[in-house]
């Protein structure tokens, strides 16, 4: 846990640790060198250092060797050396949206901790990977699946899915073939991402019909 004088608890004290929130940032570069998830709340005072939606206490007791409250995506790599900390496949310098378009990653641009890339941080997200099932249910509700992040729920977790809205395509096709209607979690391909969309495969019954 977070302590006085060791911000992280890596047991490097923190005046000789060059990164004190044990983000991968160098404090020299780190504009909230005691904030890991750069919410605007140092850890000292996070219930929930890393972003994810579970409580720190809670991802220190629950016996899970894959919960951590430095690891957003709980997939036992710490977020200090994960490529890729919300396993959208996007790797974290590419992870961001140029809202504005003009070429530099602006404050509230930043999707490294945004599985879904729907603009709202995963944990304040309650449908991290837009398959309209609320994340409470997946993790601990009576149709679990014991993850989060599995958008089309077949198994495969969106991290090693090459095809997370079981459309057929790739995910690496649908993010670079400059096509608009095409697109990661958007399984009819009509534009319109599947959380948003009343009809996820066009097939004219409403989702809420077909579950």
């Amino acid at each position: 846990m977070n302590g006085e004088n060791d911000n992280d608890g890596d047991g490097i004290p923190d005046d000789v640790d060059n990164d004190d929130d044990n983000d991968g940032i160098p404090d020299d570069i780190d504009a909230n060198p005691e904030d890991h998830d750069n919410d605007g709340i140092d850890d000292a005072e996070d219930n929930d250092d890393d972003g994810d939606g579970i409580d720190d206490q809670e991802e220190v007791t629950d016996a899970n060797s894959n919960t951590d409250i430095y690891d957003h995506d709980n997939d036992g790599i710490s977020d200090s050396v994960d490529l890729d900390i919300d396993n959208d496949g996007i790797d974290n310098r590419n992870d961001w949206e140029d809202l504005n378009d003009n070429g530099v990653m602006d404050a509230g641009e930043d999707r490294t901790r945004d599985h879904d890339n729907d603009g709202m941080n995963d944990a304040d997200d309650l449908d991290d990977d837009n398959d309209n099932i609320l994340d409470t249910e997946e993790i601990g509700g009576p149709t679990s699946t014991g993850y989060r992040y599995d958008h089309d729920n077949d198994g495969y977790v969106d991290m090693t899915d090459t095809d997370d809205d079981n459309d057929g395509l790739s995910d690496w096709f649908e993010n670079n073939d400059g096509n608009d209607m095409t697109g990661q979690f958007d399984h009819d391909n009509d534009a319109i991402d599947d959380h948003i969309d009343d009809d996820d495969d066009n097939d004219g019954i409403i989702d809420d019909l077909e579950l």
